[in-house]
């Protein structure tokens, strides 16, 4: 007999009879209080029930929402809604931590080499803030580690699988469409006034020097995230996953129209060399000289368009003050971290501190970043998580196998350039899917889950 023929009988008015009880009790109490003060414990309420009931569903929500993320709160602020300061701070730490939680109850847990990697490298963290350093920076440097054991514990259904390749390929697809707007319409006017007012990304009332470049007078493409930066990595990221799973070339063409526009080189470093070596292990050579055609026939119909051409020259011929500063930033790192093999604490470096202390040693590159921080070991643990992340999927057969394979090594050179994990929204689109690949690795799937895999449609199994 199934479980639908065993279930009582009245348990489905009585669900909806407590439905239209909590309705009613909320429209009663609005008469003496305001309706927000009765509507947020509501929603909060039934947002609650449904992460508990629900967590793989929930989430694939929580992730999907992460690139709108940071505009959401910069509005919140900028419009007076009360308390979105305290939001910003703590609401996807305290989700993500329950989700691990709960998703931890439902599929177990073991651990595995990279597992290994990732807890020394935050623990030599821990230990070293204890010594000097502020909570708060440790939070903030290490708050990729729950998206990827939130990962870890979250088993997927081939269905799910797919559907959460889709979402990620149309959502920045979509984004980076529309992020055009800013740049041909708009300008950057409105986004110049949004972070004022919120007091971000802003040097003498105009937009910080990484909206532009030396030689590029136009605006570079950031559309819901904080900055261009972090949009060409998100980019890069979706289209390493479209790349494994789609055959479709109008949302690559999409997302490669922002990838451009984001004028972020170290995004395209990432992705010239992500690509081509998942066609290697992936035998699609054909594949790859197509869409290599016209994503250098894209991009030379972009620099008149984008204005680009000053930009590469200086690139080119080594004027672009830029690089020299991420060239000297890596160089500087490397010997700031041999002088002190112990790391000096996340106050002096970090760069959250920079607008009250001009004066700050900053280091936009991840791994030697990680190591004067907290010390070489902690950088060598998480360079020893990458690859033994990518050693464990590498022989792994599967389109999740690959794409994670792909994305790891993308964000493996990003790192080498800049701070991507410092961005908490960005960093969840990577190392949750890692997570997720590793879980599928080791074949940690129970006989209750392998048997009941979570509906995709909510309903119950």
């Amino acid at each position: 007999m199934s479980v639908r023929q065993l279930e009582n009988p009245f348990a489905s008015p009585f669900r909806a009879s407590c439905i239209v009880f909590v309705l009613i009790l909320a429209a009663s109490l609005s008469i003496f209080a305001s309706p927000l003060l009765v509507l947020v414990p509501l929603v909060g309420a039934v947002l609650l029930w449904a992460i508990v009931r629900h967590p793989t569903a929930a989430a694939g929500a929580v992730l999907a929402f992460m690139p709108f993320d940071f505009m959401v709160i910069a509005l919140g602020k900028f419009f007076g809604f009360p308390h979105m300061t305290l939001i910003s701070a703590c609401d996807k730490e305290v989700v993500w931590l329950l989700l691990a939680f709960l998703l931890w109850r439902r599929n177990g847990f073991m651990l595995a080499t990279p597992d290994l990697f990732m807890l020394a490298c935050f623990m030599l963290a821990v230990i070293r803030t204890a010594f000097g350093g502020t909570l708060a920076g440790l939070v903030l440097d290490f708050a990729f580690v729950i998206p990827y054991f939130v990962g870890r514990m979250t088993v997927l259904t081939t269905k799910q699988e797919h559907l959460w390749a889709s979402c990620a390929v149309w959502i920045v697809g979509v984004l980076s469409v529309l992020g055009l707007t800013e740049i041909f319409i708009f300008g950057e006017g409105p986004r110049t006034l949004l972070y004022l007012a919120i007091d971000s990304e802003t040097e003498a009332g105009q937009l910080t020097a990484s909206f532009h470049g030396v030689g590029f007078g136009g605006l570079r493409e950031a559309a819901t995230m904080v900055g261009p930066n972090d949009f060409g990595v998100l980019c890069m990221v979706a289209l390493i996953i479209w790349w494994v799973y789609y055959r479709n070339p109008l949302p690559a063409a999409m997302i490669a129209v922002g990838l451009i526009c984001s004028v972020t080189r170290a995004a395209w470093l990432g992705t010239a060399v992500a690509i081509p070596l998942l066609a290697l292990i992936m035998q699609q050579g054909k594949k790859l000289v197509l869409y290599a055609a016209l994503a250098l026939a894209l991009f030379a119909a972009a620099v008149p368009v984008l204005g680009l051409g000053d930009y590469l020259f200086a690139t080119k011929t080594g004027q672009d003050t830029s690089m020299d500063w991420h060239r000297d930033s890596i160089l500087n790192g490397l010997k700031y971290a041999a002088d002190h093999p112990f790391g000096s604490g996340n106050t002096r470096l970090n760069p959250q501190n920079l607008k009250r202390d001009t004066n700050l040693t900053i280091f936009e590159t991840t791994y030697p970043y990680v190591a004067a921080e907290y010390g070489i070991a902690a950088s060598l643990c998480l360079v020893g998580f990458f690859f033994s992340a990518l050693f464990l999927l590498w022989r792994k057969q599967s389109q999740l196998g690959y794409a994670v394979s792909g994305i790891l090594v993308g964000m493996s050179v990003v790192m080498v350039i800049t701070l991507p994990l410092r961005d908490r929204r960005l960093s969840a689109w990577a190392l949750l899917p890692i997570g997720m690949a590793v879980q599928s690795a080791i074949c940690r799937v129970t006989p209750r889950v392998a048997a009941t895999p979570e509906p995709l449609n909510g309903e119950t199994a």
